[in-house]
């Protein structure tokens, strides 16, 4: 079966037609001899031309391109996917699903992989969830490892902007909202956390225990600026929402890393 590229995007049609049309000008050839030489008719390098190809053989564009010398790539930018591979872990689902029961004890609201960005989804938030009593909305971001804070803070920005509309869409009218991230509770993440302590320590100014009280009441304060937490999916106590091991003194992690995680996490 033949592979097609639509031109129906204006800019790029006209981009091709451009670039396609000076070329064979530069060149000295007529329509009719690119067309002999990319073995196509004239009416399709005229269409080329002038931008009103539609759909086109990706294989005729290309032997149009090659005959006239022109090197074309084809840019697949995919990386609003990296959300939907990570939330398809078994461990990163498990630890999602553990933060929106944690959530919901407390009277929230809450919803899993939340597409943003319209019609065609520009990436998805972990866990959307909103409080009716204050209208109060959390933006949180589950994460099994971090490994760069500067794609996490770029990332969570980006979150926390369209998380209103993403709100709208489920009937939601938040008057405020709240990022956080949680990180699975691990060895691993806490030398990651050490090794960027000013930055984390700047980015993630928020405390844990002051979010995890504002979580459960919301008569309590609200956490100022991002905060940074850690949670174990096998945890079974009141206390859930655990500070980092950055400037406190607290119990060593659940797990050494994510593979000891997913041993333990997922074994049937």
């Amino acid at each position: 079966m033949a592979t097609s590229l639509d031109l129906g995007q204006r800019a790029f049609a006209l981009r091709i037609a451009d670039e396609v049309r000076d070329a064979r000008r530069l060149v000295g050839w007529t329509q009719r001899g690119l067309a002999a030489r990319a073995r196509t008719s004239q009416a399709t390098v005229s269409r080329v031309e002038t931008g009103t190809a539609g759909v086109v053989d990706v294989l005729v564009l290309e032997r149009i391109l090659a005959a006239l010398g022109i090197r074309a790539t084809l840019t697949l930018d995919a990386r609003h996917l990296d959300d939907r591979r990570r939330q398809a872990d078994g461990v990163h689902a498990r630890l999602n699903g553990y933060l929106a029961r944690r959530l919901e004890r407390d009277g929230w609201r809450t919803a899993l992989e939340v597409p943003i960005g319209g019609a065609v989804p520009r990436g998805w938030i972990d866990l959307l969830a909103f409080r009716e009593t204050d209208r109060a909305m959390l933006v949180e971001e589950t994460k099994t490892d971090i490994p760069d804070i500067g794609a996490l803070q770029r990332s969570l920005a980006f979150y926390e902007r369209e998380a209103w509309a993403a709100a709208r869409m489920l009937g939601w009218r938040p008057s405020r909202a709240v990022a956080l991230v949680v990180a699975l509770d691990t060895e691993t993440v806490a030398r990651r956390l050490a090794d960027s302590r000013e930055t984390v320590t700047r980015a993630f100014p928020g405390s844990a225990p002051m979010t995890a009280a504002w979580l459960r009441d919301p008569a309590c304060a609200a956490p100022r600026g991002w905060t940074l937490a850690t949670a174990d999916p096998a945890g079974r106590g009141a206390t859930w929402l655990h500070a980092t091991t950055l400037g406190t003194r607290r119990r060593p992690p659940a797990y050494a890393g994510y593979a000891e995680a997913a041993a333990r996490l997922l074994r049937r």
